[in-house]
């Protein structure tokens, strides 16, 4: 037994070095990985406030969207289809009406709740609901558990989310 004891400590010696190797140089190598990637779900209108970001007004509707924040802070989201789902809007239904543009927040958790801890510019939403945003965001240290929305913009300012990630 006593000669099995060096191996051990030779061989949990070398893993840790392995790892801490690994670590050390993650940010440089992994600066394109995904770090996060969720499909996005349309608002339902439910009064949902997701970190400070009052729901839509509407029932909303979409086709497909994704989301992904890499490691080094990129962000991307994509949505087609973006539109109304409520009959209540008459004529504008299964478009945006008068959302012209979306922004994309990074909503972390942490020790006081959760919070808008980046946000990009608004970028145009076609009438159809496509639109693309991209872009890089620094988020604080110990972001938990990250939500990113699409947040509307609406006669000029920024409201509610429109779609979200771990809805």
């Amino acid at each position: 037994m006593t000669g099995l004891m060096p191996t051990i400590k030779t061989t949990v010696a070398a893993l840790m070095i392995c790892g801490f190797t690994q670590v050390a140089f993650a940010d440089e190598d992994d600066a394109d990985e995904d770090e996060f990637e969720s499909p996005l779900t349309a608002c339902r209108s439910n009064g949902t406030a997701i970190g400070g970001v009052d729901s839509c007004g509407k029932i909303w509707k979409l086709t497909s969207g994704k989301a992904e924040l890499k490691a080094g802070g990129k962000l991307e989201v994509e949505v087609k289809g973006l539109v109304l789902d409520d009959a209540s809007v008459g004529q504008h239904n299964g478009t945006p009406d008068g959302v012209d543009a979306v922004a994309a927040a990074v909503i972390c958790h942490g020790p006081t709740g959760a919070t808008v801890a980046a946000q990009l510019d608004p970028v145009p939403l076609s009438k159809t609901g496509y639109a693309k945003v991209e872009g890089k965001v620094s988020l604080p240290k110990g972001c938990v558990g990250p939500v990113i929305v699409l947040r509307e913009r609406y006669k000029g300012k920024i409201g509610g989310w429109l779609a979200g990630t771990g809805m």
